[in-house]
């Protein structure tokens, strides 16, 4: 290995020693199940299989919002969250959404400093410059992502779905996909490392969607002031570097570094 390869392998594995991501919600007392607010995302990571490789949720909000304190998050998808808090059996909501979404009188939302917009990233060799050159070619995808069916859809690209992140990542490096498409935000917090430079090649995206709390108008102000520290700018900047690094170290810990000299 070389000393560039092992000199990126020791920052990144310093970084991983803090523990799994996540910045915890801390209960807000008197409202929702038990003491803690009734909080939704739209995927709850499962709890990882006994010897299970580590592998970090490709979804921020999964990071941001988890177990702790009396808050349990519930599994609740975007076409069901409005109308749940609107009916008064969600108090918040976490994840992507159009900003063309219409909320109803009730329903409050705010953007979030991170892009849930599909970008792909590839070799940098690559001979693909645009969207619609992925007609027949190959675009590995995680499973807990948010683009599954899309590109096959939009594009007539061949989908590979990965368990994770990491996988699809993987699979990009070890060349069994011409490109992979996550969240705009994440992939540009990963090209931030130099051994991603040789797949900085991107495709910008085709649409536009936020990362965005969705909140009843009527939460308690110590709730929402909570969730506001909770799921801030710094606070959720420091939960996406650390997102990005782990998921680098499980790229580099599967692999035997081929692409390294």
């Amino acid at each position: 290995m070389s000393d560039s390869c092992r000199g990126v392998a020791v920052a990144i594995c310093a970084g991983l020693w803090w523990g799994l991501a996540g910045v915890p919600v801390q209960a807000a007392p008197g409202h929702g199940h038990g003491h803690g607010m009734r909080i939704g995302i739209a995927r709850v990571p499962p709890a990882p299989a006994p010897g299970a490789k580590v592998r970090t949720p490709v979804q921020l909000e999964a990071l941001l919002i988890r177990a702790t304190g009396g808050v349990q998050p519930q599994s609740v998808v975007a076409e069901q969250a409005v109308g749940r808090i609107h009916q008064g059996t969600l108090d918040v909501w976490v994840g992507a959404l159009s900003p063309h979404a219409a909320l109803p009188e009730g329903v409050q939302r705010v953007a979030l400093a991170w892009s849930a917009s599909p970008m792909a990233i590839m070799r940098s060799d690559t001979a693909i410059r645009r969207w619609e050159d992925l007609k027949d070619h190959t675009v590995c995808l995680a499973a807990d992502g948010r683009y599954r069916g899309e590109l096959a859809a939009r594009y007539d690209a061949i989908e590979r779905i990965y368990p994770s992140a990491t996988d699809a990542l993987l699979a990009l490096r070890t060349g069994q996909c011409d490109a992979t498409v996550q969240d705009e935000s994440l992939l540009r917090e990963l090209l931030k490392f130099p051994e991603w430079h040789k797949f900085s090649a991107v495709l910008e995206p085709y649409r536009h969607q936020d990362l965005v709390r969705l909140t009843r108008r009527d939460l308690p102000t110590e709730q929402r002031a909570l969730l506001s520290r909770q799921t801030g700018p710094a606070t959720l900047q420091a939960a996406a570097s650390k997102q990005a690094r782990d998921i680098a170290f499980e790229v580099y810990l599967d692999q035997a570094v081929p692409d390294c000299h």
